[in-house]
């Protein structure tokens, strides 16, 4: 693993970033139903956080020498709250998996640079499964 090469899958990584903070804003205004109110309010909380988590990797990118993507990933349109959540549990399962093996990638990278990518997407990995287990608990009940 060199540092291009994951600065490459980093930018991959904050293409889904940028897809979900877009998938989460557009749900919130086409939801529909009895309780899509409270899905709003969900779904916009969950926009600000991918905001959040779209600036970490663009600032982390451009901290290791590269050029982060402004590009995002396509995703489905739905206005049934259990397809969205559905939908989003998905997603965030995706960078899950994505992130366990970034971690594994970033130990091979090895020295500062590694150990410090290691803990990044440590914490990437920690909101996304919180996040995901979220999901879940509302897919359930829908």
């Amino acid at each position: 693993m060199t540092l291009d090469e994951m600065i490459g899958l980093m930018n991959q990584d904050l293409m889904n970033e940028w897809m979900h903070m877009k998938f989460y804003l557009y749900h919130a205004s086409a939801v529909v139903g009895l309780h899509c109110h409270e899905y709003k309010e969900i779904l916009i909380n969950e926009a600000k956080s991918e905001m959040n988590h779209v600036t970490e990797f663009s600032d982390a990118i451009v901290g290791l020498g590269g050029v982060a993507t402004s590009q995002s990933n396509e995703f489905p349109k739905f206005i049934q709250p259990q397809d969205i959540m559905k939908h989003a549990v998905h997603i965030e399962n995706e960078v899950v998996e994505n992130y366990a093996n970034r971690i594994e990638q970033a130990k091979e990278l090895g020295g500062s640079t590694g150990a410090w990518l290691e803990i990044f997407y440590e914490n990437q990995l920690e909101h996304s499964r919180i996040d995901l287990d979220h999901f879940k608990q509302i897919v359930k009940g829908t």
